[in-house]
């Protein structure tokens, strides 16, 4: 793992799950700042509750957005180290709302490119998805297209940016364990199809894995070994006592995902 000691990290989207993974990972590193940056005020607050600065003295909170490049020239001034995590990930509201993912997902990724070549970033890593790799919908082909710019802009500068391409990250606000345990009260399980299947990673491993990613000397992609399951399986075992509803796949809804040549459907938990 790197040496994080005197360093000064942003993480933009970090009030999120994989922020608050993060920050704790970074907690004991030495690390002299880190920067965690959203548009989401109430998240922030309830970080600040969950992260009280006598224990984590380090964190420093920013609100604003992606798709506003001065403000990210301003807040990444003095940073080592940027972790991009901030997007628009639920399926749904993506296809829904196309140009709003594609102002987030890709144009606020070129935005955060520059910022971080304007402050000379030393390190970028951008995260994305396993939906990326041969993606139906709106949300996977924004990250894919959001990858392609991260890994060009290596072209004309020095070699700073990679992605690491995630799964589910276990417990992610809206992932789909979240859901289930939602579902559970009214108790009917919604499955979309009895053999979907899905990558997964706790959250530990993930933000794990990313600090490393920020060590390599690799400018592309970098995929975590993670297991996989099915959705319908996830499903009876967290609420063994339900009805499962087959709701059929969702406009952009993949059956299987894939990572590295590898399908979900492949290396199946027992």
């Amino acid at each position: 793992m790197s040496d994080f000691r005197g360093k000064n990290i942003a993480i933009l989207g970090g009030s999120g799950t994989l922020g608050r993974a993060l920050v704790r990972e970074l907690a004991n590193t030495g690390v002299r700042r880190v920067l965690v940056f959203s548009r989401d005020e109430i998240k922030q607050l309830e970080m600040m509750e969950a992260f009280p600065s006598e224990k984590f003295p380090m964190l420093d909170y920013k609100l604003g957005d992606v798709r506003d490049l001065p403000r990210l020239k301003e807040v990444l001034e003095g940073m080592d180290y940027v972790i991009h995590a901030a997007a628009i990930k639920h399926v749904v509201m993506a296809e829904k709302n196309p140009g709003e993912c594609h102002k987030t997902n890709v144009i606020g990724t070129q935005n955060v490119i520059e910022a971080c070549l304007a402050n000379n970033i030393a390190r970028a890593i951008l995260i994305s998805t396993d939906k990326a790799v041969n993606p139906v919908g709106v949300y996977g082909r924004s990250k894919q297209e959001a990858e392609k710019d991260w890994l060009a802009a290596n072209e004309t500068t020095s070699e700073r940016f990679k992605v690491v391409r995630l799964g589910n990250i276990i417990g992610a606000r809206g992932s789909v364990f979240e859901v289930f345990e939602k579902q559970r009260e009214s108790g009917v399980i919604k499955v979309t199809h009895p053999d979907a299947t899905r990558f997964c990673i706790a959250q530990e491993e993930a933000a794990h894995f990313i600090m490393n990613a920020i060590s390599s000397e690799t400018f592309t992609t970098l995929t975590p070994d993670m297991s996989a399951f099915r959705v319908i399986d996830l499903a009876r075992k967290i609420a063994p006592e339900c009805e499962i509803e087959i709701v059929g796949l969702r406009p952009g809804d993949k059956l299987h995902e894939e990572v590295g040549g590898v399908s979900s459907s492949s290396i199946l938990i027992s």
